[in-house]
């Protein structure tokens, strides 16, 4: 659902920089998979509470399967 040219983007950022993301894609997150309400599943499985920090880690997992997939260079 997210775009190839945006995925790039995301896989290039650095940890600190996926804050940039909380108004846009964590938002879209938290309102779209229902951690405001609605999946308490995927809230529980984020191990946090709060859907602002569940998006964060949701965040990160998505940015940390992005990097993983990047051809690697030798």
């Amino acid at each position: 659902m997210v775009p190839d040219s945006e995925q790039a983007k995301i896989a290039a950022m650095t940890e600190d920089d996926l804050i940039s993301l909380h108004f846009g894609l964590g938002m879209w997150i938290r309102n779209n998979l229902g951690l405001w309400h609605g999946n308490p599943e995927l809230l529980a499985a984020t191990g946090k509470q709060d859907p602002d920090d569940a998006s964060v880690v949701i965040v990160q997992a998505f940015w940390q399967r992005l990097r993983e997939e990047l051809p690697k260079l030798h």
